[in-house]
């Protein structure tokens, strides 16, 4: 895993304007597009060059996978996500019902010039708009865009494609279809056009997966060929004379995993839901158990809670995965919205206030971090009372995106459109209380004697995940967490945004605000009691004491209490579970004993609001043998069986 840094900041695209139908790059002095049909040209170049659409027709699987080096102005998206779209209304029953894209871009353009940019464009008008509303803050790593209700799924790595491409999964038989070999020619680019990257190519590279490039050049043709693929050159578009193209040299038949078709799903909460909601969108049928009389009646059952990006000032693993979730938690929510759900929210930002000296440096430093401003900045006393609405005491920093939401509503929202696809079946008042795998199925029994048979299950029950003999090893922590709800008063009425200091106040919503919340590790206890909310209560005090407004939060029994699962590393835990007792002789280099089709997400802590989402399309797109949304060091930061691996690195000794 690689060490902790600075977080580092991206340069954005540098543009040229002065001819808006060819705007230049000043970063590599070239046109970002075709100032002759640019559509036409990434038709012809890299759509009609790798057989689209005709392959669509019969390719064998659910989804099909095109990756481009060089996401630019989004142009080569839209042009193939148009005639994706048209293919699927031609042939509606055809095997291939989904399109992924994965993109890498170094110099991110930011919504105003993509905007500029996709005014050239009025046939993809529509599409155009819903990209631009997903597209994320310009952080590295890998943002998932998740559009048109799942059927189109785009990966956009933000960085250099040479230090981006080493790091991706090649899942078991690579997870590329066709490139879009596309950049800035290689004499304004030459640093991107290296052995290295046609290498890459063939590592994540299906068997017979193809590419274009609107390049013949020599270095290109050479690099492809030793990289192991077929190259031949043709007729360029329009004036150029020729292009290339080609495909991955034929090797031996290999065996093709068997994917899953039917998953069970243990648990119903937000995390459970999105995982449910994940698989039906790619087909695949989800039986879903819970001991609770309906969805979301644990921890993802409170009425209001904030959603905001967990940062520091070191561009660990851990800010890095929430630099990446958030933006996919705030989709996931705003899609639930637009498709029609009634979704109690708010998204006026997140205001993280000092309480003493020491916080107040540790903000400050993290508001002068170069995050992007729209993802946080810092702000004094007096920036914050006028976001707030609220005189305040104290500065900073601001989330301009993050916000508030009903986790419960959310949760049934995601379930609700899951079991619209017919493939959801949910069985509520089934307790899970033994798990036994026969050799060929695990036999799942519930109390009151309900049993359940399947090849593959998703544990997804909190801190009761840990709770069986083949998850005992878990790291999870219970931690029992009470909110309360006080009445508004006449000034914390005006309340605009969600405040977190030593504790965090929601604004109100039918008069009532949310405030919390009490801190129990090691209490799996989920009764109200008067001693939390005098707890809630002190912590209020720290974090308001000094405004004229804090006697307002008069603070009396109503409220609730439930119990997260937490890890000390503050990570959730998403995977395939680990044999234990092979873990603790297994070797470094070795590959990772498994339980066979046991998988879980859990230990989301007080972030789940923040994290459920990348969570279950990181499980969904392992299960399904898709790009990941992390890269190989995240995802191993991920696994369930995190900690004993750490141990066995070190050479140290573990047992169960």
């Amino acid at each position: 895993m690689s060490t902790t840094s600075s977080p580092h900041a991206l340069e954005s695209a540098r543009i040229d304007w002065s001819d808006p139908a060819a705007p230049v790059s000043a970063q590599f002095d070239d046109v970002y597009f075709s100032k002759h049909d640019g559509a036409a040209e990434t038709d012809y170049v890299f759509l009609q060059h790798n057989g689209l659409p005709e392959r669509w027709a019969d390719h064998p699987r659910r989804h099909f996978t095109v990756a481009e080096t060089g996401f630019g102005t989004g142009l080569n998206l839209l042009v193939l996500w148009q005639r994706f779209n048209a293919h699927r209304k031609a042939n509606p029953d055809a095997t291939c019902q989904r399109l992924h894209f994965v993109s890498f871009e170094k110099y991110p353009l930011n919504v105003t010039d993509l905007s500029r940019a996709h005014r050239q464009w009025p046939q993809f008008a529509e599409m155009a708009s819903t990209l631009r509303a997903h597209y994320p803050p310009a952080t590295s790593g890998c943002h998932r865009l998740v559009m048109q209700g799942g059927e189109v799924v785009v990966d956009l790595w933000f960085g250099d494609v040479l230090e981006q491409l080493p790091t991706l999964d090649r899942g078991h038989n690579g997870v590329v279809d066709a490139w879009f070999l596309d950049g800035f020619a290689p004499s304004k680019n030459p640093e991107m056009w290296q052995p290295q990257l046609f290498e890459q190519m063939a590592r994540l590279s299906r068997p017979g997966a193809s590419f274009a490039t609107f390049t013949a050049a020599g270095v290109v043709r050479r690099g492809l060929q030793e990289a192991g693929f077929e190259v031949s050159k043709v007729p360029g578009f329009g004036r150029k004379r020729e292009m290339a193209r080609g495909q991955l040299a034929a090797s031996a038949p290999i065996v093709e995993p068997a994917q899953p078709t039917e998953v069970t799903i243990v648990g119903a909460g937000l995390a459970a839901a999105a995982t449910a909601l994940g698989l039906v969108r790619r087909g695949v049928g989800v039986t879903l158990y819970c001991q609770d009389e309906g969805p979301a009646m644990a921890a993802s059952g409170n009425r209001q809670g904030a959603i905001y990006p967990l940062l520091n000032q070191a561009d660990d693993g851990l800010s890095r995965f929430f630099q990446q979730a958030f933006p996919l938690a705030r989709q996931t929510l705003l899609s639930m919205v637009e498709a029609g759900y009634p979704i109690a929210h708010e998204l006026s930002g997140v205001l993280q206030l000092a309480i003493d000296d020491k916080s107040a440096q540790r903000l400050t430093a993290l508001g002068q971090c170069p995050y992007p401003t729209e993802l946080v900045h810092g702000v004094d006393a007096s920036s914050a009372s006028d976001i707030a609405g609220v005189p305040l005491t104290q500065g900073g920093v601001y989330y301009p995106l993050g916000g508030w939401l009903c986790p419960a509503e959310l949760t049934a929202a995601l379930l609700t459109e899951a079991q619209q696809s017919g493939r959801l079946l949910c069985h509520y008042r089934h307790r899970l209380t033994e798990l036994h795998h026969d050799g060929e199925q695990w036999q799942l029994q519930f109390e009151e004697g309900a049993q359940g048979r399947a090849q593959t299950v998703i544990l997804a029950m909190g801190h009761n995940s840990a709770d069986l003999p083949q998850t005992a090893p878990l790291p999870l922590n219970p931690v029992r967490g009470q909110i309360s709800y006080p009445p508004e008063g006449p000034t914390t009425a005006q309340l605009k945004t969600v405040l977190c200091a030593d504790g965090y106040l929601v604004p109100a919503q039918d008069g009532r605000l949310t405030c919390g919340a009490s801190f129990g590790r090691g209490d799996a206890g989920s009764d109200w009691r008067a001693g939390d909310r005098d707890e809630v209560a002190q912590r209020m005090t720290r974090s308001f004491g000094e405004t004229n407004w804090h006697h307002e939060l008069a603070l009396d029994d109503s409220g609730r209490a439930a119990v997260r699962a937490a890890v000390r590393d503050h990570l959730p835990l998403v995977g395939p579970l680990p044999d234990w007792d092979a873990l603790a002789q297994w070797e470094p280099g070795q590959p990772l004993p498994l339980q066979p089709g046991l998988h879980l997400v859990s230990g989301l802590g007080s972030r789940g609001l923040c994290s459920a989402a990348l969570c279950a399309e990181l499980l969904v797109s392992q299960l399904l043998d898709e790009p990941r949304p992390q890269n190989q060091d995240q995802q191993a930061r991920l696994t369930p069986g995190r900690l004993w691996m750490r141990k066995r690195l070190k050479g140290q000794p573990i047992s169960r």
